[in-house]
């Protein structure tokens, strides 16, 4: 039974809690909390698969208390409770909370939304991961993505897709936006995969307190040479893949979902990276030895992948679910029932084209797989091959300005 922390200063938004959630008492072991301390207590008594609290409370407020989660149960799925009139406290708990849930939130929102992020945590059996998510207040980004965003939110003319493209072209950034602006605290009425629009949406202001408040897209201090090229290498691969993803569709709305899909891929990968560089070390040397994709060689060396991780990662901060499938199943997009063509198998193939064009002129551990035919044939797609493959040569060659 998984065990759930909920807390309020507010005792008769607790009671509320009590009565609209009674029904999970066969799935759920609830406690409730009407302070910061108190919440404390409950968590130096055992663990909890999930927090989720108020943020406006006297004492220990709701950022507050997430930072102590970090530190004693980083595995903890992260939520914050807030009013729209609360968005600098908001701003606070970017770095540390997973998802935010605006007040009021029904029943049925807060029941998915933590029963969501519980059922990810099924696709990792290996508890250093599940810790290494928790602690996940930060992923790595090029210095140079912070700096030009701070430089053109300086002009003060600057147009939104002028930053638009600056985002668009940074994972670690692309991903916090999206979990930023796909939270319950906005109140959208459907989720939203392109940047762009997100940059629209949460306008010029909030992206200049974003960049600003978090710097969470800095590499870290202590990254070895290998690691810093790794992820520059990453950073340019997954533009590649992005911008051949969404050539394939004609529909403005299935490219920048591909786009979004594609620039997102291959996070866990940089999870890895910057927080297990030892594992990632030997993952490389892996994969050089045995001339095997790397996700086959975490897979036997770990049991777990980066495709894994990435899911789950963008799944507990809420990014939509097309994302999220991308990440976890663009290596073997065979195992999901489909009938059309998607981000999935944008990404996969774009994927497997790029690294094949890598290996060359180059030798390095291939990230991803080759093109899986029968799931091609499978969607009817075959054909299409050949204008896919030229589209990626046409992309290829002009680099990755756009």
């Amino acid at each position: 039974m998984k065990r759930i922390l909920f807390v309020d200063d507010d005792p008769n938004i607790l009671d509320g809690l009590r009565r609209m959630l009674r029904p999970q008492r066969r799935e759920w072991e609830m406690k409730f909390a009407n302070s910061g301390a108190e919440a404390l207590d409950f968590a130096q008594e055992c663990a909890f698969e999930a927090v989720v609290t108020d943020m406006r409370m006297p004492g220990m407020d709701g950022a507050e208390l997430l930072a102590h989660f970090v530190e004693l149960h980083p595995h903890t799925v992260r939520f914050v409770l807030s009013g729209h009139s609360e968005l600098e406290g908001v701003m606070r708990t970017v770095p540390i909370a997973h998802q935010f849930l605006s007040k009021p939130c029904s029943a049925e929102n807060l029941r998915d939304s933590v029963t969501r992020a519980l059922e990810l945590s099924a696709l990792l059996n290996d508890v250093q991961t599940q810790e290494l998510i928790g602690e996940t207040d930060a992923l790595p980004s090029r210095p140079e993505t912070y700096s030009a965003i701070v430089s053109a939110l300086a002009d003060p003319e600057v147009e939104i897709s002028t930053v638009s493209r600056i985002v668009e072209s940074d994972v670690a950034m692309s991903a916090k936006l999206l979990q930023l602006v796909n939270s319950s605290f906005f109140g959208l009425p459907q989720n939203l995969a392109d940047v762009s629009q997100a940059v629209s949406f949460l306008g010029l202001n909030m992206i200049r307190d974003l960049a600003l408040s978090i710097e969470v897209f800095k590499p870290p201090a202590d990254a070895d040479a290998q690691t810093t090229r790794m992820l520059s290498d990453l950073q340019t691969r997954s533009a590649w893949v992005a911008a051949i993803s969404r050539e394939m569709f004609e529909d403005k709305r299935q490219a920048s979902e591909a786009f979004t899909a594609g620039m997102l891929h291959d996070i866990g990968l940089l999870v890895i990276a910057t927080h297990l560089p030892e594992r990632f070390s030997e993952i490389l040397r892996a994969g050089r030895e045995r001339s095997e994709p790397l996700h086959l060689v975490e897979q036997d060396l770990y049991g777990v992948t980066h495709a894994e991780i990435g899911a789950y990662l963008l799944g507990v901060w809420g990014l939509p679910y097309s994302i999220m499938e991308v990440a976890a199943y663009h290596h073997r997009p065979d195992v999901l029932p489909q009938e059309v063509v998607g981000p999935l198998t944008a990404v996969h193939v774009a994927d497997a084209i790029v690294d094949a064009r890598l290996r060359e002129v180059e030798d390095a551990p291939t990230c991803g797989t080759a093109i899986n035919l029968e799931y091609l044939e499978r969607l009817g797609l075959a054909s299409e091959l050949e204008r896919w493959e030229a589209i990626a040569d046409e992309v290829l060659s002009r680099g990755t300005d756009e």
